[in-house]
């Protein structure tokens, strides 16, 4: 078995970093707990509930008990750590808490990972593990185990609906900032100004030569407003974090800074997606990509 015991990220990175676990049980047969989904569990349907034989999200409301209990987990793992205690008779701690660009990742298909997961206790502690291999094999799964709830997704298609009509092209704009201004020393901190030249780059690409296009935008920052012009429209709403990245997966194509937000909404809905890691470099068709997770 397999518990997940460290919190990753926000919103996206819990679901990327979730998954590849996920696919991976499922690929090897092992169980799956999590003890730090909590947060973000109500955003979804009722299905992740469902799917006890992939995975067991504890602590599913955030009680006084679940806190103190995941606090006093936390601890006591990092004590484990600090005294470079990774081994016991019940129980292994396999950390892996590297985040470099060009970390190359934990692979869980590795054989030995795999016999530990099915032989004993394994607590997994870091962030770059993955299984891309079964992340493509089992990507239904995934589509169906995080469908959000049927509010967010009701949200979603009138949005999707009011942006598409009179439209031949949505452009999902993932304008990134807040945590941006420090992550990576900021250098995809990028102004409202600068995705809007992009927007206007994209618009005269000679793919959407007489196409009807409009630019949506979702952003963790309040207030962002970027005006339409003769050649493209442009939607402003402020929408949940979760009607975003499934509005992203709707659009025909996404632009972003490098970002697991925009890399997942690529991956759930099969979207090109073109990563601004230069904002000063041309963009260009071939830029819009699949397959980046």
């Amino acid at each position: 078995m397999v518990i997940i015991i460290s919190r990753e990220g926000q919103f996206a990175n819990r679901i990327q970093h979730a998954s590849s676990f996920i696919v991976n049980a499922k690929e090897h047969n092992y169980k799956l707990l999590h003890l730090f989904f909590d947060d973000y569990y109500p955003v979804f349907s009722e299905k992740l509930g469902e799917k006890k034989d992939l995975i067991t999200v504890w602590g599913k409301k955030k009680t006084r008990l679940v806190v103190f209990c995941q606090q006093f987990l936390d601890l006591l793992v990092r004590i484990f750590l600090r005294l470079r205690i990774k081994k016991l008779p019940l129980f292994e701690i396999i950390e892996f808490k590297k985040y470099g660009q060009d970390t190359v990742f934990f692979d869980l298909n590795s054989d030995e990972f795999v016999q530990k997961a099915k032989s004993k206790l394994v607590l997994v502690y870091g962030w770059l593990f993955k299984d891309p291999q079964n992340l493509q094999k089992h990507k239904q799964l995934l589509l169906d185990l995080w469908q959000p709830n049927k509010n967010y997704l009701a949200n979603v298609e009138n949005y999707f609906r009011k942006y598409k009509q009179d439209h031949d092209v949505l452009v999902g704009v993932h304008i990134r900032r807040g945590d941006y201004k420090t992550f990576e020393n900021g250098k995809w901190f990028y102004s409202p100004g600068q995705y809007y030249e992009k927007m206007k780059e994209i618009a005269s690409l000679e793919t959407f030569h007489d196409k009807r296009i409009a630019f949506v935008i979702c952003s963790n920052e309040q207030g962002i407003s970027l005006p339409g012009t003769d050649k493209f429209s442009v939607f402003n709403e402020e929408r949940h974090f979760s009607e975003d990245v499934l509005l992203l997966s709707k659009c025909d194509y996404i632009i972003g800074p490098p970002s697991t937000f925009s890399i997942w909404a690529s991956f759930y809905g099969d979207v090109p997606l073109y990563m601004i890691d230069d904002v000063t470099r041309p963009v260009s068709k071939e830029d819009f990509r699949k397959n980046i997770i």
